[in-house]
């Protein structure tokens, strides 16, 4: 079978582009043909976040479109509107959480919600994800599949390393990502420290923004861009996890340290049920309540045996956890019977391109709007969506778009664009 992946920022690290690399990867080991589609030809730095991004191949949009798939998955909620683009068999979506509660700024949260307004093949992770997505298209098709545990990148230690001293804290996430909550984590520790809990504390992060934190007076030491075969060494230093994600299709880092030994403390949020057990492997608590993870730090300071309990059991869930060899021979058996099938959803080609044309009628409005002098949307725009106008202000500003608005006139323009909203509906 011939797999694309449509993909956004595929070069540089975060836990969703592992996943895609996992399966498109392993998929290529088991004989399918496995293609990274991105939106334009990509630059890779060397030395590589993932070893085996090296090893797939990849196609910008345009090359992707005079090639034939036998299944064309989105990944992002933004690919969604390139699916169009490439011919297939199956138009799925690899969906790894709701991503509209990424996004603060209505447009995106509407454009996101889009995407599950078509009976797609949806390719999820978490529970959670299989019932939303049922009850929202029940004439798709879903498949179920728990992530992996790399056992390449992750290997489970033996028993829990031996800790003297203060307990050491991790936190773990990007620093400019609103809903990965890690300045709210350093609020929380100052607290702590303030409150005469004993830790020290690092941080793991994709990106650190150029921030340096303190806690208690003391730096943070900072584990940036680490490439994800040597995260395992930076977990191993640590005896618990404090992330304070808000939003999460399912939890990846603290599974991975539980690898490592150690346990972790987050918030209850979606995703968790996946393998995480309070009081057992790790411990949650509900969302902004900083008072009871001050507490949680206290006991896990000042009760090593308790600590210990939940290491060692943290520890047993991740040497029980399926790895990414068995996840990807379940996707792979999914496509394989939709295959043999013969179910196809290439007749949604021209509703999804129909669907695209909402992402560039928006632009059109807010450039014609500025052009005009008006800026109506100021409430509505948030920086996000400032990066996707701005991109956009580059491309209507450019001489070969400026030259050929200067051949086509105005008549013309919106009677092609009028011809083109009617063929695409």
């Amino acid at each position: 079978m011939k797999i694309g992946f449509l993909v956004g920022d595929i070069a540089n690290i975060s836990g969703g582009s592992n996943v895609i690399l996992e399966y498109a990867s392993r998929l290529q080991d088991l004989g399918h043909e496995a293609v990274l589609i991105t939106p334009g030809p990509v630059k890779l730095t060397y030395p590589l976040w993932h070893p085996r991004l090296a090893d797939l191949p990849r196609r910008s949009l345009a090359e992707a479109e005079g090639e034939s798939f036998d299944f064309a998955l989105a990944t992002w909620w933004i690919t969604f509107y390139d699916l169009w683009r490439v011919n297939a068999r199956v138009y799925g979506y690899l969906n790894q959480s709701l991503e509209s509660r990424f996004h603060a700024e209505r447009h995106y949260k509407l454009l996101n919600r889009q995407t599950y307004s078509l009976p797609l093949l949806f390719v999820t992770e978490a529970k959670w994800l299989v019932e939303f997505i049922q009850t929202l298209q029940p004439e798709g098709r879903t498949l179920y599949v728990q992530n992996g545990l790399s056992r390449d990148h992750f290997p489970c230690v033996q028993a829990p390393p031996k800790r003297d001293g203060k307990l050491r804290v991790l936190v773990e996430g990007p620093w400019g990502v609103g809903f990965k909550g890690v300045p709210e984590t350093f609020e929380v520790l100052e607290l702590a420290a303030e409150q005469g809990v004993q830790f020290e504390t690092g941080w793991l992060a994709s990106s650190s923004g150029g921030q340096k934190p303190t806690v208690g007076g003391q730096p943070v030491q900072v584990h940036e861009r680490i490439p994800i075969n040597q995260v395992h060494q930076v977990y191993g230093q640590y005896d618990v996890l404090l992330k304070l994600s808000r939003v999460e299709g399912m939890f990846g880092p603290p599974l991975e340290m539980f690898s490592q030994g150690g346990t972790a403390i987050t918030y209850t949020v979606t995703g968790t049920d996946e393998y995480m057990v309070h009081g057992q492997n790790s411990l949650m608590v509900e969302p902004y309540n900083h008072r009871q993870i001050v507490q949680f730090l206290r006991l896990l300071s000042t009760q090593p045996a308790y600590l210990a309990h939940l290491r060692t059991n943290a520890l047993a869930t991740a040497k029980a956890f399926t790895d990414w060899e068995s996840s990807t021979r379940q996707v792979a058996s999914g496509l394989e019977a939709l295959h043999a099938e013969g179910w196809t959803n290439t007749h949604l080609r021209p509703a999804l391109a129909a669907m695209s044309t909402m992402h560039g009628h928006w632009l059109d409005d807010v450039w014609r709007a500025e052009r005009g002098g008006h800026s109506p949307l100021h409430p509505y725009v948030g920086p996000g969506e400032q990066v996707l106008l701005e991109r956009y202000r580059q491309f209507k500003k450019s001489r070969p778009v400026r030259a050929l608005q200067k051949l086509v006139g105005d008549d013309l323009k919106k009677s092609l664009r009028a011809r083109l909203t009617r063929v695409l509906s």
